[in-house]
C-alpha cells in the first residue's frame, strides 16, 4: 500500500494531486513549497490537499489510509492574520490531536515582517515550532528559527520552476536593459537599489522591466519618477506578473537586479528562488549579499554594493557569462524538482 501524505492548506475543497497536475497558484510559496514537490511525490505516494477547516473538524484524518506524514502548508502573513486568534488556536489544537507526524513549512521569518501584528506572527511561529517539525527553504531561516524549533528543523530548498534558456550577456554601449520581478514587499529598498544603479550608468539609456502583481503597479510609476529625476534617459515598464511574463522579461533583459536587505531579519532569510530563476534564464544577476545568494556567488554578481557588482559584470562580460553557464549546470542538479522531492520524501519518512 502506498504511503499517504496530507498537505493542510488554504484551499476550498479537498483534492488529490497526480503527477503533471494542472493545479496552479499565483503565490510562489504555494507552488515552490507544495504544488511542485508534492506533484513529484505523487509519483510514488498518495498526496492529498486538505482544507484547514476539514483538518479542524477531523484532526485524526481517520478517513485516509496509511498516513505517513501531515504537512501544514506555508501561509502568507495576511493568511495568518486572517485566521485570527481563534483560528490559530484551533489549528494548534488540531496538530496536537492529529496522531500522525506533523511538519510545518515556513518560508519567511514571520515576526520580522515589520507589521503591527508582529506579536501574533511570533506566537504563530513559536506555537508551530512547539508542536511540529519545521521545514524551511534555506539555512539562514533554519538558524533564525532554531530556538523555536523544539522538534527540529530541516532545510529543503525551493525547486526551480522555469525552463532553461541559453546564457547571454552582450549589453550594448547605448542601452542597458534591467529587470526586477517579485512581490515588492520592500518597495523603498527596490527603489533605492535602482536609483543607485542609475546614478552610475549615466552614459547609457536605461530600460527597466518591473514585473509584479497588478495591485503594485503604482510602484512602477513611482520608480519611473525617481529614476527620471536622476537619469536623463530611463524607461520603466510595468509588466503584470505571470510566469510567462517573467520568462519574457528575463529573455529580453541584460541584467536581473535582486536587492535584499542583508542586515534585516526579514531580508537575510529569503531563499534562493529568484536568483535560481535568473540563472535558469541564462541572465547575469546582481544581488545583495544575503546568505542564500552568497551560496551561489560563484554564479552571479553578489555584493551589497549593487553598483559595484554591476560594474564588475560590465567590465568583464566574458567572466560574468561563464559564471552564468556554470550556474546553469549547478542549479540543474541542486534545485531540480525531482531532487527536491527526494529530500521531502526523506524528511517525511516516505518509503523509498
Amino acid at each position: 500500500m502506498r504511503d499517504t501524505v496530507i498537505y493542510i492548506t488554504r484551499i476550498d475543497r479537498e483534492m488529490e494531486l497526480v503527477p503533471g497536475s494542472p493545479i496552479y497558484s499565483s503565490m510562489a510559496s504555494m507552488r515552490l513549497r507544495m504544488l511542485i514537490p508534492a506533484g513529484e511525490l505523487a509519483r510514488t505516494a498518495t498526496v492529498k490537499l486538505v482544507p484547514i477547516a476539514n483538518f479542524l473538524r477531523d484532526a485524526a484524518l481517520a478517513r485516509f489510509d496509511n498516513v505517513r506524514a501531515v504537512v501544514i502548508g506555508k501561509l502568507s502573513v495576511s493568511e495568518v492574520e486572517t485566521l485570527g486568534a481563534q483560528g490559530r488556536a484551533g489549528l494548534f489544537d488540531a496538530i496536537a490531536r492529529c496522531g500522525h507526524p506533523v511538519f510545518a513549512d515556513i518560508s519567511d521569518n514571520y515576526p520580522a515582517f515589520g507589521s503591527a501584528s508582529a506579536p501574533q506572527l511570533l506566537e504563530y511561529q513559536t506555537q508551530l515550532g512547539a508542536r511540529a517539525t519545521l521545514t524551511v527553504p534555506c539555512s539562514a531561516l533554519a538558524e533564525a528559527l532554531q530556538a523555536q524549533a523544539q522538534r527540529g528543523v530541516h532545510v529543503i530548498e525551493d525547486p526551480f520552476e522555469s525552463p532553461e534558456a541559453p546564457a547571454r550577456f552582450a549589453p550594448s554601449d547605448g542601452e542597458l536593459r534591467l529587470c526586477w520581478f517579485g512581490a515588492a514587499y520592500e518597495p523603498q529598498l527596490v527603489e533605492r537599489a535602482f536609483v543607485a544603479l542609475a546614478q552610475t550608468q549615466s552614459e547609457r539609456r536605461l530600460r527597466v522591466d518591473f514585473v509584479t502583481h497588478a495591485s503594485r503597479a503604482p510602484m512602477a510609476r513611482q520608480l519611473a519618477d525617481r529614476l527620471g529625476a536622476v537619469h536623463h534617459a530611463s524607461d520603466v515598464r510595468f509588466v503584470e506578473w505571470s510566469l510567462q511574463n517573467v520568462t519574457r522579461s528575463l529573455a529580453d533583459c541584460d541584467v536581473v537586479v535582486l536587492p535584499q536587505d542583508s542586515s534585516s531579519p526579514w531580508g537575510r532569510c529569503k531563499s534562493h528562488n529568484r536568483l535560481v530563476h535568473a540563472i535558469r534564464a541564462g541572465r547575469v544577476a546582481v544581488g545583495s549579499a544575503i546568505p542564500a545568494y552568497r551560496e551561489l556567488s560563484e554564479y552571479a554578481q553578489i555584493d551589497d554594493d549593487l553598483p559595484a557588482a554591476l560594474r564588475a559584470a560590465l567590465e568583464q562580460p566574458e567572466a560574468a557569462l561563464q559564471k552564468v553557464r556554470a550556474g546553469q549546470v549547478h542549479v540543474q542538479t541542486r534545485f531540480a524538482p525531482a531532487r527536491i522531492a527526494a529530500r521531502w520524501a526523506s524528511v517525511l519518512g516516505l518509503a523509498a
